[in-house]
């Protein structure tokens, strides 16, 4: 009771009890509505970066923005791994540890094909080619149309029949060749005719 009193100006508080032969009163609050200067200085934490262990205190409104506002990070979410966020790092969740973590680069599931973007929009995806095949490709205008484009290696067949594609080729113009290397391991060199530098 000592506690409660002492919150609201200590012993000049206004009690009241139920029925007519139970009214008591002490003098201190004048209305039923209690204001800020009703309360004891004591009683009001403005500084909530050290917030006590029990419950002996109101937090002011200033106090309770002035937290909030210094917890809005990144490193004061509770479910990332981030202790800080590095130059031109990437927030990604990691459904494998129900977390978000900032990565230098960025990680792509496979997923069918999107939906068609603006038209002054992109929208960058992976994408099954077959089994032992994956591309990155990118949804984007093309004379008018919004077409898919494959961003990574060029569609070849090998001799002994592999359909996985080659790297980008080699075009070695000082002696006239061409090199291709395709990922099933073959090479293939190929003469370039009536080269000729214009620049």
């Amino acid at each position: 009771m000592s506690e409660f009193v002492g919150l609201f100006g200590g012993d000049s508080m206004p009690l009241r009890g139920k029925g007519r032969k139970s009214q008591m009163f002490m003098t201190g609050v004048t209305t039923i509505a209690i204001g800020y200067g009703d309360i004891s200085s004591s009683a009001i934490d403005i500084d909530l970066t050290s917030v006590a262990g029990s419950n002996t205190q109101l937090a002011s409104s200033t106090a309770v923005k002035n937290y909030v506002d210094s917890q809005v990070s990144v490193t004061n979410m509770t479910d990332t791994t981030i202790a800080s966020v590095g130059d031109n790092n990437h927030f990604q969740y990691d459904a494998a540890t129900s977390k978000w973590v900032n990565k230098t680069f960025i990680d792509f599931d496979k997923i069918a094909a999107p939906s068609d973007p603006g038209t002054e929009e992109g929208r960058l995806y992976l994408k099954e080619i077959n089994a032992t095949n994956n591309a990155l490709a990118v949804k984007v205008q093309k004379a008018g149309n919004i077409v898919e484009v494959e961003l990574t290696s060029p569609g070849c067949v090998c001799e002994c029949g592999s359909t996985d594609g080659a790297k980008d080729p080699l075009y070695d113009f000082a002696n006239g060749k061409m090199i291709v290397e395709l990922y099933c391991g073959h090479s293939y060199e190929m003469d370039i005719p009536n080269l000729r530098r214009i620049q």
